[in-house]
């Protein structure tokens, strides 16, 4: 695609626009409107939207995924959706929850509002601004169904990463490969914006589903059978006081140096590899402010939680600095092409006319 090649050029072009009142940038036969030291480009177009049942429904629903590039020529998941009838395209993001869109997207205006603004920060230091409104979502032809959403009006960078890939006011996954992120990940303890998507679904068809990120071809299954998971490990998530599953706690060795443990998140909106989130600073390491990089380099890592445990020679691993008590052990896309992505699911078990449900973690 010409999106990698335009990321190069729009930062390049970003320190010697503000020269001119307007110029134009042409990427791979793709035109990029520039006015002043703004850039826009055209709304990104989703894929037709594409399903299909697997054995006749008996073992769940396929729902392909797509690669694009997106900020740095980093691969992202893309999910072709409907919001309030029109087809928009969204990267999939496991690490959040809740669907978050650029509120120029969005087809009306005047929607109800189902909460104030909110914002959410990202591990490339940008964050995001916006209310939650109520806006019907469908999905592969599922029936529409209503929603909070963030309709996002503002994507800026945090004040310790003034020069992110967000200081354009937009980014890969807001205006330029994708429109937004549906977020399917558990809940967090800090972000209670938005309805998780794939559990509105009718008929329950997302309280259970799996995500393959293998980017040869990526897919999403919703409700996929025991015959599907039975060689997973399943994980227990951990639930909170009010009910809300959040992701499991698990535990991370970095090069016998030390052992961390903490909820471990797996995030497709990550695109590094293991992100230790920590609020107090490693006796190896120097201290700083909260965002800040306290150490990155390769190290003989090993990462598990309950009988799941994952070993590499060579681990890429980040170690920031967090808010206190927002410890998080994150795995990104780039861990993933040594172990299939690891999704998490809800296992529900009938008896009777009792319905038990067991949230889980399901690791391939």
């Amino acid at each position: 695609m010409f999106l990698s090649s335009l990321d190069a050029a729009r930062r390049h072009v970003r320190h010697h626009l503000c020269r001119s009142a307007a110029a134009a940038l042409v990427a791979a036969g793709a035109l990029a409107a520039l006015t002043g030291c703004s850039v826009t480009f055209p709304t990104p177009t989703p894929p037709a939207p594409n399903a299909a049942l697997i054995n006749g429904g008996n073992d769940g629903l396929l729902i392909p995924l797509h690669v694009e590039r997106a900020d740095e020529d980093h691969a992202r998941l893309g999910l072709p959706v409907q919001i309030d009838g029109k087809p928009v395209y969204m990267a999939l993001d496991t690490g959040t929850q809740g669907t978050r869109v650029l509120k120029s997207v969005l087809p009306g205006s005047g929607y109800a509002s189902a909460g104030g603004v909110t914002s959410l920060s990202f591990a490339n230091g940008v964050e995001i601004l916006g209310s939650a409104v109520k806006v019907p979502f469908s999905l592969a032809g599922t029936t529409p169904t209503p929603i909070a959403a963030q309709a996002v009006d503002v994507v800026r960078c945090l004040p310790n990463a003034r020069k992110c890939v967000g200081m354009d006011g937009y980014t890969g996954e807001f205006g330029w490969a994708f429109s937004g992120i549906v977020g399917v990940g558990a809940a967090q303890p800090d972000d209670s914006c938005c309805t998780q998507p794939l559990r509105a679904l009718p008929g329950n068809i997302g309280q259970r589903y799996l995500v393959h990120s293998n980017f040869t071809k990526p897919y999403m299954v919703l409700s996929p059978s025991s015959t599907l998971t039975k060689d997973y490990t399943m994980v227990p998530m951990t639930i909170s006081k009010d009910g809300t599953a959040q992701w499991p706690r698990g535990c991370v060795n970095v090069g016998g140096k030390m052992t961390f443990c903490a909820p471990l998140v797996f995030a497709t909106g990550s695109t590094g590899m293991i992100r230790l989130e920590m609020d107090k600073a490693p006796n190896w390491t120097g201290d700083g402010e909260v965002g800040n990089v306290l150490d990155q380099g390769n190290y003989e890592t090993a990462i598990g939680s309950g009988a799941w445990v994952h070993r590499y020679e060579k681990a890429q691993v980040t170690i920031v600095k967090a808010k206190p008590d927002a410890n998080r052990i994150v795995v990104g896309l780039m861990a993933r092409r040594a172990i299939r992505f690891p999704a998490w699911a809800v296992r529900v078990t009938c008896r009777a006319r009792e319905r038990t449900i067991r949230p889980v973690i399901v690791i391939d």
